[in-house]
C-alpha cells in the first residue's frame, strides 16, 4: 500500500470518528442544556468543538500531505 493510500484512507477514517460524533449514538453524550460552556449551552459547545476539531485535522493532513 503506498503513503498516499495510506493517508487517505486515516483522512476519511478521521472524517467517519467526527461525523459519528455528531449523529445519534455518539451525540448524546453532548446533548444537554446543562453546563454551560463559554455562555453556549453545551450541546452547541459540542458541535462547535467538533467542527473545529476536523478543521484542525485537516489543516494537520494537508500539512502532512505536502511535506511528503
Amino acid at each position: 500500500m503506498s503513503n498516499r493510500n495510506k493517508i487517505d484512507i486515516l483522512f476519511l477514517l478521521f472524517s467517519l470518528l467526527v461525523l459519528l460524533l455528531l449523529t445519534f449514538p455518539l451525540f448524546r453524550f453532548g446533548n444537554s442544556a446543562t453546563p454551560l460552556v463559554l455562555g453556549l449551552p453545551f450541546s452547541l459547545f459540542w458541535i462547535i468543538f467538533c467542527i473545529t476539531i476536523q478543521f484542525v485535522g485537516i489543516i494537520i493532513f494537508l500539512i502532512y500531505d505536502r511535506d511528503n
